[in-house]
């Protein structure tokens, strides 16, 4: 192995923006930029995204071949060992794109493509709460929950490359429908866009209720931020769900837990925002969930690279496939 440092591009799509990221084989961030993929095509995105990598490298005053990879992570559904995004829900038109073939012949360097949420657990190990642990769990926290595992210093992928669809985990079989198909899910319970469905469905003809009236006044505008907002204004309706949810992430956790023996789950996006009013009741909680050793050989912290994470997370993409040829040493 080398310790070598060198440079990444990385490509965090997401379902209205992408950002584009250089970075160093040391964690630090040379440059970004962000570029709009709300109701775009394949065709209008790719050659920006070739350009924009050129000029981050161009910008920073280096030249094609000071680069040595690139990385991009995008959302499920994709076949990883073909590099291709298959048609994922905020993206109707993006139906079987090379994406990993197409950015690496025109950029003139290997590519690799990952999971988002793998990605971020891989940000998450190598830069942020998780640098230095061998065994640890993270989990997207925000309109849905999704889950990376790194057990024994190696991503989990899994038979399918689907290892870590722990949103999907059924805490309840009575619980609410899911987008995926199935009942009770964790994410069905605590997604941001579940809960803000259920308050809008709750509160339905009620204008005048409180949580309405921070939204503008219009249901339709709550979301989990109202409910956070209204939590800290003591409404008790809001403690109420919010209570809930708590338990509920509380359960889920415990079972992951129970489940991997991880050193450390790393929550995501709520739990970064939220603090010690979401971490606080969850660790109350968990005990009832899990066994006593495991969990005292198990931190449970908020995410530390926070906003930040997609700039690492097409970039840390790159690294562990580096990483898992051979051809890359962690900085640890």
């Amino acid at each position: 192995m080398t310790k070598k440092i060198f440079n990444v591009l990385g490509y965090d799509i997401g379902g209205t923006k992408i950002a584009v990221s250089l970075g160093s084989s040391d964690g630090k961030i040379i440059a970004s930029e962000r570029l709009s993929n709300k109701d775009k095509t394949p065709d209008e995105v790719l050659p920006k995204l070739v350009e924009i990598g050129k000029k981050l490298l161009a910008d920073a005053g280096l030249k094609a071949s000071d680069l040595r990879a690139v990385g991009i992570d995008a959302p499920a559904p994709m076949d990883i060992p073909r590099g291709l995004i298959l048609n994922p829900p905020n993206n109707k038109s993006w139906d079987n794109v090379p994406i990993r073939d197409y950015l690496s012949e025109r950029l003139g360097v290997e590519a690799f493509l990952e999971n988002d949420a793998n990605a971020g657990a891989l940000a998450e190990w190598m830069f942020g709460a998780g640098q230095g642990k061998k065994n640890i769990i993270y989990l997207t926290m925000s309109t849905g929950i999704g889950g990376g595992i790194i057990t024994n210093e190696h991503l989990l992928h899994g038979a399918s490359f689907m290892a870590g669809e722990l949103g999907h985990t059924v805490i309840d079989i009575n619980g609410p429908s899911c987008n995926c198909g199935l009942k009770g899910c964790y994410e069905a319970f605590c997604g941001g866009r579940a809960v803000a469905q259920r308050i809008q469905h709750e509160l339905a003809g009620q204008n005048d209720h409180p949580l309405v009236q921070l939204a503008d006044g219009k249901i339709e505008n709550i979301d989990f931020v109202t409910l956070f907002k209204a939590v800290k204004d003591g409404n008790g309706y809001a403690i109420s769900i919010w209570d809930e949810l708590c338990l509920r992430h509380a359960q889920a956790i415990g079972l992951f837990i129970n489940s991997f023996n991880p050193e450390m789950i790393v929550l995501g996006t709520i739990a970064c925002a939220c603090g010690d009013l979401l971490m606080t009741p969850i660790r109350q909680h968990l005990p009832r969930f899990c066994w006593k050793q495991m969990l005292q050989d198990c931190e449970i912290k908020p995410a530390k690279l926070g906003k930040d994470i997609g700039d690492y997370a097409g970039i840390c993409s790159a690294l562990n496939c580096l990483y898992e040829k051979g051809e890359f040493e962690l900085h640890v």
